[in-house]
């Protein structure tokens, strides 16, 4: 996403949200050639459009936002069994590292993995769901008010900041798988609004904005492992013999501990108040 600098801030950010929904649009067109990328940048333009209808949250008002916003869900939700499957056998691999042992039990646990629902056709679910995606650039269009400025904007990313704050606070408590993908959630959220600022902003924005991506990066992670244990533990009540058992006890080892770790780093990173920090983003934008 790119905010043009020249242009009123309204323009601006309309110019931005219609070009990252135009993009997804694209992408689902190319879907035959590389499906899995096409989906992976399908999924991270449609983040990035629902990123910046949270930060239009507080001049939209919540039922626009939630119209839109559940559009926006829609020509996502399709598109989950296209990743996951992926993104299991990617993590169940690298679960098992270099013991052989383990390798072998990752693979057969891979092989019944792929036993699950066929796999829905990439290209045609991508069409699909980017159809969705028609007339939202437009709702927003009729739905932002046309004096919405800079104040707007900091009102946005106060509010951002706040939620991903207390998403934290709430990881940082119950230690819950839930809370701490809901603290993920946030954090790309956050990540993405301030891309869209730090493309036309100073290089301590962009520096920021580096460092947000690369946390979220690694929340993502630890989510995917969480998300392949309980799939792990599924498959092995059945018959939990062999080395299934290891594989799940390392992964979930390596949940807690890499789950703590970034939650410990996270409350040094989201020390600010949500003001401070939003005021800090404007003025490093200049």
């Amino acid at each position: 996403m790119k905010l043009r600098r020249g242009v009123p801030l309204r323009d601006a950010i309309l110019s931005a949200f219609i070009g990252v929904v135009r993009a997804a649009r694209r992408i689902a067109a190319w879907a035959e050639e590389n499906p899995e990328q096409a989906v992976h940048e399908y999924r991270k333009s449609i983040r990035r459009a629902r990123s910046v209808l949270a930060l239009l949250r507080p001049s939209l008002g919540r039922t626009a936002t939630r119209g839109m916003t559940e559009e926006l869900r829609r020509a996502f939700r399709d598109t989950g069994l296209l990743r996951d499957r992926d993104v299991l056998f990617a993590t169940l691999s690298g679960l098992a590292g270099e013991d052989p042992v383990l390798f072998v039990e990752a693979a057969e646990f891979a092989a019944r993995l792929s036993e699950g629902p066929d796999r829905p056709a990439p290209a045609k679910t991508l069409r699909g769901a980017a159809a969705i995606l028609k007339a939202v650039p437009s709702a927003l269009e009729v739905t932002l008010p046309r004096d919405y400025s800079t104040p707007d904007l900091e009102r946005g990313l106060t509010r951002t900041f706040r939620r991903t704050r207390q998403s934290l606070a709430r990881a940082v408590e119950t230690k819950s798988d839930v809370d701490f993908h809901e603290w993920r959630k946030r954090v790309k959220e956050l990540r993405y609004q301030v891309e869209l600022l730090a493309s036309s902003g100073s290089r301590a924005l962009k520096r920021r904005e580096k460092a947000l991506g690369e946390l979220a990066r690694e929340l993502g992670g630890i989510t995917d492992l969480s998300v392949l244990c309980r799939e792990l533990e599924a498959l092995i009540q059945p018959a939990p013999d062999g080395q299934g058992p290891k594989l799940l006890a390392k992964g979930r080892e390596l949940v807690r501990h890499r789950s703590d770790e970034m939650l410990s780093r996270g409350a040094e990173l989201f020390a600010d108040s949500p003001r401070d920090f939003a005021l800090r983003i404007l003025a490093e934008r200049g």
